[in-house]
């Protein structure tokens, strides 16, 4: 997968989260409806993705925040002590570096 696919497809997942918390706090609870839709990105997400790949990209989602708010005190290092993941490029760049990609990234 490409850079600029992979970033897309991340940025439109955070607009979607960040409708679906929108249309909560107005009283509309959209989870219920939305779940066909985070089944089939997450499985999608799984055959692009090695394992360990799934992993980190569900760790930046999720954990570090980046569909809601990403935060700044939640790191992750390399084995050389280095951060990793601290955003959409860096996250990106990481599962290139480690072949984490059942597809191509060229």
């Amino acid at each position: 997968m490409k850079k600029l696919a992979f970033k897309k497809a991340c940025e439109r997942m955070k607009e979607t989260s960040t409708k679906v918390s929108a249309a909560y706090k107005m009283g509309i609870d959209l989870n219920e409806f939305m779940d066909t839709e985070y089944y089939v990105t997450t499985h999608l997400w799984g055959a692009v993705l090695t394992k360990e790949g799934m992993d980190w990209f569900s760790w930046f989602m999720y954990e570090k925040s980046y569909l809601y708010d990403l935060r700044k005190d939640m790191k992750a290092w390399d084995e050389h002590k280095n951060e990793i993941c601290k955003d959409l490029d860096s996250l990106y760049d990481y599962l290139v570096r480690n072949n984490y990609f059942n597809t191509p990234t060229k």
